[in-house]
């Protein structure tokens, strides 16, 4: 993996397994990347997401980031500008359906639960 790759959205091709991926970028050293909706469902379906503790950041640069938190239908909801994140106050305050919120995006993920999954 070269430098290049360290900038490209998630792929198990460069990045190997999601589950290491998302131990290394956990958000506290490095922030995943993950480009579109097809990974969100994935994370969700491998069980590592926590509703109402899952945040999503999707990157609009350069308006600012819109932040959202999972809910228990694992649908996304924005609080409104600035109430989570000052730095990430680009959602209007509502509920959103992730796969088209998440389509054509890229998004991070945080306050995921890696520790009662076993590894890939």
């Amino acid at each position: 993996m070269d430098a290049f790759d360290l900038m490209r959205p998630y792929s198990p091709r460069i990045h190997g397994p999601l589950l290491k991926y998302l131990e290394e970028h956990d958000g506290s050293n490095a922030d995943n990347f993950f480009k579109g909706s097809r990974y969100f469902f994935i994370i969700k379906d491998k069980g590592f997401v926590v509703p109402r503790r899952t945040i999503v950041r999707v990157n609009r640069n350069p308006i600012p980031d819109a932040c959202y938190t999972v809910m228990p239908d694992f649908t996304l909801r924005s609080w409104g500008v600035g109430r989570i994140n000052m730095s990430a106050v680009g959602a209007e305050k509502g509920v959103y359906d992730p796969r088209k919120e998440l389509r054509g995006k890229s998004w991070s993920i945080i306050g995921l639960n890696l520790e009662a999954v076993q590894h890939d």
